[in-house]
């Protein structure tokens, strides 16, 4: 009875292990140098102090290279899913993207088409609803 409480009290640190966790940790991460434009994203607004987005007097060649720029985030804006991929990607594309029917229906083709007017069922239905009391109208 007389142990001292050990609750809340650190375990000497480890410098190996500490060195281990932090690698584990770094490794996965990368840094970039160079700037790839994302033109099927659109930015919510314009950012004055991103470079890309900076417009300032320039040579033929810079302004041949905005313009290249626009040109190709409008072309990639204005393309479809369909063009993108050669098949839906997510449980959301396939919903609108096989509008034609596998196999072409016809009127008349009674693999497709078995409709009833009337079955026995209805019928059945129809009479029991007529013989209620209390659905005739007065």
């Amino acid at each position: 009875m007389g142990e001292k409480c050990t609750f809340g009290t650190r375990m000497p640190i480890d410098i190996h292990m500490l060195n281990e966790i932090i690698y584990r940790e770094v490794k996965h991460f990368r840094n970039y140098k160079i700037y790839r434009p994302n033109f099927g994203a659109i930015p919510l607004t314009g950012k004055f102090y991103a470079a890309h987005d900076q417009y300032q007097e320039a040579c033929k060649e810079e302004e041949n290279k905005i313009d290249n720029y626009h040109n190709n985030v409008s072309q990639m804006r204005s393309l479809g899913p369909r063009t993108k991929y050669p098949a839906p990607v997510t449980e959301s594309h396939v919903y609108g993207w096989y509008n034609q029917p596998l196999v072409p229906m016809e009127k008349g083709d009674r693999r497709f088409n078995h409709h009833r007017q009337e079955s026995i069922h209805t019928k059945i239905e129809v009479i029991i609803l007529m013989s209620n009391p209390k659905s005739r109208k007065q």
